[in-house]
């Protein structure tokens, strides 16, 4: 990716451990934000001069409890941001604990927002990060061919268009998952996608521009009510 002149790499949800592990060998596996793996992460960061995207399981001083994370760090190999994945999915609950915030990064190529997986089949998590100035969304994702498969590209579509932002949606390959990793544009349309089923680098250039074009187009965030999407407001219906 970085011989390919990108300023960025996303890897799915779980990267470092998979997905799939019981519990008990995925606390075994699970690492401190500051471990081994985020450590070759950030040496590779620096090495390569490219941003990393990370989900990896994340212990904590308490044993026996962990979330499932996300790392993010710049091309000096820093670690920038940690996201924690708020909405646990099924059995997930089992394993995590979830996280409450959704961070927006500032970085030399533009703002980014960070989701892992379930966080992006709700509406709200996107447009907090794009009221926060995101003009990229990344989320890291499992996602399984059925019934799901269709959401996939929705959740990611409809998000990237509601918000009139760049969507970025990473997905493994096999064990019944979906593949078709994605970059979707500020017009909900599909720019590049991955294969369904084979492990791929996909490389796609993004032009900031189009945000404010498009956005002076179609007037959602200028004609959005804010004072209306808070729970005091809420409870006014």
């Amino acid at each position: 990716a970085a011989e390919a002149g990108a300023d960025l790499i996303v890897f799915p949800e779980l990267a470092y451990s998979g997905y799939f592990c019981p519990s008990y060998q995925m606390q075994q596996l699970a690492e401190p934000k500051d471990g081994p793996f985020v450590q070759q992460m950030c040496k590779k960061a620096k090495e390569k001069r490219i941003h990393i995207i990370a989900g990896y399981p994340e212990a904590t001083d308490v044993l026996g409890k962990m979330y499932n994370s996300a790392i993010f760090i710049d091309d000096d190999g820093k670690v920038i941001e940690n996201m924690r994945k708020v909405y646990a999915w099924g059995e997930e609950k089992l394993k995590f604990r979830e996280g409450n915030r959704y961070p927006v990064v500032e970085t030399k190529f533009g703002k980014v927002g960070m989701l892992i997986c379930y966080d992006v089949e709700y509406p709200e998590p996107a447009r907090i990060e794009a009221l926060k100035g995101a003009e990229i969304i990344v989320d890291c994702s499992v996602w399984s061919i059925n019934p799901a498969e269709h959401r996939w590209h929705v959740d990611l579509q409809g998000n990237a268009l509601f918000n009139l932002l760049f969507m970025v949606g990473c997905n493994t390959v096999g064990d019944n998952i979906c593949g078709s990793s994605m970059i979707v544009g500020p017009d909900g349309e599909e720019r590049a996608v991955a294969s369904r089923t084979e492990e791929e680098l996909l490389i796609h250039e993004i032009n900031l521009d189009e945000i404010l074009e498009i956005r002076s187009r179609i007037p959602y965030m200028n004609d959005f009510k804010e004072d209306t999407f808070s729970m005091d407001a809420l409870k006014k219906y």
